[in-house]
């Protein structure tokens, strides 16, 4: 009787590790943003990690004369940030609007609703385009942004 006994606490002992180490796995969450791109990420301890999605950006000369551009530009990362409210941060990236990396700061503000997560993101990039005259430039101001609802996988 003994011996079920320490059998039986002994397999409790080894279960309630893997139940434990199956809530810190990384659980991914798919959506779409209001702009109709998709987004994924994965969220796990409290972070989200390596988040993917499709924003439409503005950008327009601030100092006028030249013609307005726009079209949609990734707005993502590869680590994570923490699940909180507000997060920004900025890093040197490829726009898909113009050719050499610019300083993109990104803007997160996010909310859990039940296993949902929703969100708005923003984008602020600028980038000096030069004109046809030699020696004169144009500054482009981008913003772009969208919301986002992702549930689990």
């Amino acid at each position: 009787m003994r011996i079920i006994a320490v059998l039986c606490a002994t397999a409790a002992l080894l279960v309630v590790p893997a139940a434990a180490s199956a809530s810190t796995r990384p659980l991914v969450h798919a959506g779409k943003t209001s702009s109709g791109h998709t987004v994924t990420f994965r969220v796990a301890n409290g972070r989200m990690y390596d988040l993917r999605a499709g924003v439409r950006v503005s950008c327009v000369p601030i100092q006028g004369g030249t013609t307005p551009t726009g079209g949609v530009d990734d707005f993502g990362f590869d680590g994570s940030i923490p699940l909180i409210s507000h997060v920004r941060f900025k890093f040197l990236a490829k726009t898909a609007l113009w050719f050499s990396p610019v300083t993109k700061t990104h803007d997160i503000w996010i909310k859990r609703r039940g296993n949902a997560i929703t969100g708005r993101m923003r984008l602020q990039f600028s980038f000096l385009a030069p004109k046809f005259t030699p020696g004169t430039f144009t500054i482009y101001s981008c913003l772009g942004g969208a919301t986002f609802t992702a549930q689990p996988k």
